[in-house]
């Protein structure tokens, strides 16, 4: 699903950027409550020292959700760097830009609810997207890691979901670089979990499937390297077999995932969800502003998801 920018869209495209637009503001209430638009796998050429260094920062990611309230989460992922920055300086170019995505990412996911967060977190995304865009460019996917190949495709999908305009452009860039991921880590679990999510929301007509979303999920969860990667896999999936209906299977996974970090604020306040009847999607589609207008418009011009 590449974009030639140097292709007058048809009509007919342009629709189905449009429509697309809302599969990925659906996208990134799924990426807020799971945090699937990420990645801690073994499949890179980072040196030894740098991948530890990431896996030590999935691990405090999952740890994270133990906080107990979203200010808490914050000033942890603030102080992330300082705390460990003896480690941080010793990053290269490539790990250290993707050690500043995550973490920015993963600080959006605390605070896309609160007022005012909206045009400060646009701007953080832009610039580093313009970063990735820059670090990519001129370079074979060879010679970059699947990490960073699919660090695009997630912070593209945060920067974009601020405007049609940003979509219509950028939408269909998302998939490629989720692809291009991994085929650079055939067994690279994060870019399978991003798989199952697109898959997900996109409209039947344009290649969605639930049948692939539950393909790829599996996949993700057998390739997960980590506790961690198992941790927002399973979370995943579990609010997957929700909407399916398949509750039993979907608290056997949050039970699962919870015994990889039993303290998670997180799991608790899925289960609680669940238990109203709302999946972790639904509950954030409810309390985001930006999430809800993405609802409103297709409603108001009578667009189908």
């Amino acid at each position: 699903m590449g974009f030639n920018y140097l292709m007058k869209p048809s009509f007919f495209f342009f629709v189905i950027r449009v429509l697309i637009m809302f599969m990925y503001k659906k996208t990134l209430s799924l990426a807020l409550a799971a945090a699937i638009s990420i990645f801690s796998h073994a499949q890179t050429r980072f040196s030894e020292t740098e991948q530890a260094a990431i896996d030590r920062y999935w691990t405090f990611r999952m740890e994270v959700t133990c906080a107990e309230t979203d200010d808490e989460a914050v000033a942890a992922l603030d102080s992330y760097k300082e705390k460990h920055a003896e480690e941080v300086s010793n990053l290269g170019e490539e790990a250290a830009l993707l050690l500043d995505s995550l973490i920015a990412m993963e600080r959006y996911n605390y605070l896309y609810v609160f007022a005012g967060e909206d045009k400060s977190s646009k701007k953080t995304f832009e610039e580093l997207r313009k970063k990735i865009r820059k670090f990519l460019e001129n370079k074979e996917d060879s010679q970059v890691t699947p990490y960073m190949l699919l660090c695009y495709a997630d912070i593209t999908t945060y920067y974009m979901a601020y405007s049609i305009k940003d979509i219509i452009f950028n939408g269909m860039t998302v998939k490629k670089y989720q692809e291009k991921a991994l085929e650079q880590g055939k067994d690279f679990s994060p870019a399978m979990l991003n798989l199952s999510t697109w898959y997900y929301y996109s409209p039947k007509i344009f290649g969605g499937s639930k049948e692939q979303t539950r393909f790829w999920l599996i996949k993700a969860i057998e390739n997960s390297r980590t506790d961690a990667e198992q941790f927002f896999a399973k979370i995943t999936y579990s609010q997957y077999l929700y909407e399916m209906k398949e509750f039993e299977e979907s608290r056997r996974l949050l039970d699962e995932a919870r015994k990889l970090c039993p303290g998670s604020k997180r799991i608790k306040l899925i289960q609680e969800q669940n238990a109203l009847g709302l999946s972790l999607n639904e509950y954030n589609k409810k309390r985001s502003r930006l999430l809800k207008s993405a609802d409103d418009y297709r409603k108001k011009n009578k667009m189908e998801e």
